[in-house]
């Protein structure tokens, strides 16, 4: 003990920064974690929920915000509602009915489905708020000009709904990157975990290795930071303006 504390690599401050930085925590992380697998079952279920949310979602806003019927305003209060009740108090009648009825055990495919669901009315929300403040004046002078609802939506109203598409896109990127608890209620071998539940490796019964599980931790974020830094000059207008007149 005195010769670490002599040498510099032992210090009795647990804030103080490191002596020297143990790049071999990397390559025995990535080793451990089967690094390379875990993270292409993390951008498969992440794209794909992305996909179809960013797809479904505003066309679902786009009908609520500008059809005026009381079926589907209550339709979209209740969606709202929804939101309100935690995943935790209804996750064992899905891995009930996706696992063990339908036979999806061990399958992205609930996880995907699941995902989308949990997503879609925060999607649908958000980008509704974000219609509201463009004017019902270009739907008309679109319509009477001879454009067709389909052309209306695809050519019109999505490219202006960019900054807030990219907005969601964030969110929901972040939280199924960083979900664990849906991806270890159906996921259970090791070539279909995803890098959060790969994380779990370095975790025993009585200790835990924490060199290599922060070398991981910082690995996982990394594609989540760039993804973040490259579409953050957006999110503040996009939710602005999705607030404004929500």
């Amino acid at each position: 003990l005195n010769s670490l504390k002599t040498t510099g690599e032992f210090t009795s401050n647990p804030f103080a920064m490191p002596a020297a930085v143990q790049w071999g925590n990397y390559p025995y992380a990535i080793e451990q974690m089967h690094f390379l697998t875990s993270l292409k079952n993390s951008l498969v279920i992440t794209v794909v929920v992305c996909a179809l949310i960013t797809f479904f979602g505003p066309m679902a806003a786009y009908v609520v915000s500008r059809v005026k019927h009381p079926f589907v305003t209550t339709l979209y209060y209740m969606m709202i509602a929804s939101m309100c009740a935690p995943f935790q108090a209804y996750m064992i009648p899905l891995v009930k009915l996706y696992a063990s009825t339908l036979g999806f055990n061990n399958s992205p495919i609930p996880v995907i489905y699941i995902g989308v669901g949990l997503n879609i009315c925060f999607s649908i929300f958000l980008v509704r708020g974000f219609l509201n403040s463009i004017p019902r004046d270009l739907d008309e002078a679109a319509l009477i000009d001879g454009c067709g609802s389909i052309r209306l939506y695809f050519f019109i109203i999505l490219p202006m709904l960019t900054p807030i598409l990219i907005t969601l896109l964030v969110f929901v990127a972040m939280g199924i990157w960083n979900d664990y608890l849906l991806s270890a209620l159906f996921l259970n071998t090791q070539d279909k975990r995803t890098l959060p539940m790969m994380i779990r490796v370095f975790c025993a019964q009585y200790s835990n290795d924490y060199s290599p599980m922060m070398a991981g931790l910082m690995m996982s974020i990394v594609p989540m930071l760039l993804f973040y830094l490259m579409g953050q000059k957006h999110i503040l207008e996009g939710v602005v303006q999705g607030a404004v007149k929500g």
